[in-house]
């Protein structure tokens, strides 16, 4: 036998094994089951988005300028900086919305020791850019400051920032989100926000997490921390107990929106985790995250107001519109306010005066006088329709300390009876002519003397531009101005004055409203300061 003998016993010796083994191994193998797959995850009723959903604001073609009020303040003072949109003849929202600025003021008034009062801006101050800074509530905080524009320079080693955006504008709904940035010299200190919805057929208000009902967080939050999981690429199917989920999630409900496609959407931002993500090993979001609920889903979730926003999905805006001077929402305690009188009317020249307050949407007092009551009867009906005030100016313009008791009564009780009868509107103050008056005359009046602490003296025929000089300089927050329309350049340069005071911050206000509503009802006034 060959010496390789052996080694080919060997082999086959090997090889008879592996066969048998092969049998054996075959003989014991499970049968294939052809139709099974992997487990998946239960079906889910929401969707996860990455990002935050753009606020409606900064989407193209949403032109609400006439269905909303546009205020700015700035007040170095106390450090603050604010631009916020308010509603004509929703007075709710209005209190919503000041209630939440005079939050941020109460904040750095506890930091400065400083105490609150309206401030002008300097001549070019540029504060009549009022509407919100679209996308200015999703900006990053540190880029949102450093944007002079839209957050004005940090004062006093600190300040408050408060912008807005638009989120929601369909029937008669409206949405506004506010966001308050706190910062040092250094660096952001808070960045808190609120969304505020109005319904206009009915004037009442919800916050965004007023949208939903006592259940919505339960039933939600372990389909949240679902949806989580799977965007963090979890391979683990089993339930996970969170009872921190419900607390966590409160916050992102403030968010809520409606979506424009139907349902409703709320924002997780960057950071967010529970007790049951954590013990997973899933760490908290980088970024911000996006929560659709569907209409089927949020519908028996939400409250009525919920549910009546929810069905404005898809409708035109048919919200109040600004389309007078009255209809704009006046709070001289938080903006400054300036009061444009005028006397002698009215007058050939009062229409077109209208027309341009009309067109800035300023509010003005015209003190009228008696005789001419009915021939102008259809222009003081117009300053009422529009939102003026009228006052009482006397009958035919005498120095009033000259005359008799009885005469100054007859003067005054007159005029006050042909302009009511003439206008609709109650009168309820005078300005005694050339400012003339004393103690006497007031007692007779019984009624408040208003005067003016910024006199123009356009009856003295001054170009235009000294004229509108003289009241967009002179003038300070309180101030009452003196013109009279019964002179060519006063009435040419309403629109340029109006145009002065608004770059400055100022809202025009009647004497009624620059005394917050409650004008004394005796003395005499210069100013409301």
């Amino acid at each position: 036998m060959s010496a390789s003998a052996p080694r080919s016993a060997r082999a086959l010796a090997v090889a008879a094994v592996l066969a048998a083994a092969s049998v054996v191994a075959s003989g014991c193998a499970p049968a294939v089951d052809e139709n099974w797959n992997p487990p998946t995850w239960p079906t889910t009723s929401l969707t996860v988005v990455e990002g935050e959903a753009a606020p409606l604001s900064a989407q193209p073609g949403q032109p609400l300028a006439s269905n909303v009020s546009p205020e700015r303040i700035r007040q170095d003072g106390v450090g603050i900086q604010a631009r916020y949109l308010l509603l004509p003849q929703v007075p709710a929202f209005n209190d919503a919305v000041r209630a939440y600025i005079r939050a941020a003021i109460a904040a750095r008034q506890e930091v400065t020791g400083a105490a609150y009062r309206p401030q002008a801006g300097d001549v070019g101050a540029g504060l009549d850019d009022r509407t919100c800074t679209p996308g200015s509530t999703t900006t990053p905080a540190a880029q949102l400051l450093a944007d002079s524009a839209v957050a004005g320079p940090v004062v006093g080693g600190g300040a408050a920032t408060v912008v807005c955006d638009v989120v929601w504008a369909a029937g008669t709904l409206f949405g506004e989100r506010l966001r308050t940035v706190m910062s040092n010299a250094d660096a952001v200190t808070a960045d808190t926000a609120e969304t505020l919805f109005a319904d206009a057929s009915v004037g009442d208000v919800a916050s965004g997490a007023q949208l939903w009902g006592p259940d919505a967080l339960g039933t939600l939050a372990a389909e949240v921390v679902d949806g989580l999981r799977r965007a963090a690429g979890s391979l683990s199917l089993a339930p996970v107990a969170d009872p921190s989920a419900a607390e966590r999630l409160a916050g992102a409900f403030a968010t809520t929106i409606p979506a424009a496609a139907g349902g409703m959407q709320f924002t997780i931002p960057a950071g967010f985790t529970t007790d049951g993500l954590t013990a997973l090993g899933i760490p908290p979001t980088d970024a911000a995250r996006t929560i659709l609920v569907p209409t089927a889903v949020a519908e028996p979730l939400l409250t009525d107001f919920g549910r009546r926003l929810l069905a404005s999905v898809g409708q035109p805006y048919s919200g109040p519109s600004v389309t007078r001077p009255g209809d704009v929402p006046v709070d001289c305690s938080l903006t400054p306010c300036v009061a444009l009188t005028y006397d002698d009317g009215p007058s050939d020249l009062t229409p077109s005066m209208l027309d341009a307050l009309a067109t800035h949407r300023a509010s003005a007092t015209f003190f009228a006088m008696g005789e001419k009551a009915n021939r102008y009867a259809a222009t003081l009906q117009r300053m009422v329709a529009e939102g003026h005030l009228i006052g009482n100016h006397s009958w035919n313009h005498p120095s009033l300390t000259k005359l008799t008791d009885a005469q100054i009564a007859s003067q005054l009780r007159d005029t006050t009876a042909a302009l009511e009868a003439a206008s609709g509107q109650k009168i309820t103050m005078f300005r005694p002519p050339y400012g003339d008056y004393n103690a006497r005359v007031l007692a007779v009046a019984q009624m408040p003397a208003i005067l003016w602490d910024v006199d123009t003296e356009d009856w003295e025929g001054p170009a235009d531009d000294v004229l509108t000089e003289r009241v967009v300089t002179r003038s300070k927050p309180g101030s009452i101005v003196l013109q009279h329309d019964i002179h060519g350049n006063t009435a040419r340069t309403v629109g340029a004055i109006c145009d002065g005071l608004l770059d400055r911050g100022f809202t025009m206000a009647t004497i009624t409203q620059l005394f917050q509503g409650s004008v004394p009802n005796s003395g005499a006034w210069r100013s409301a300061r």
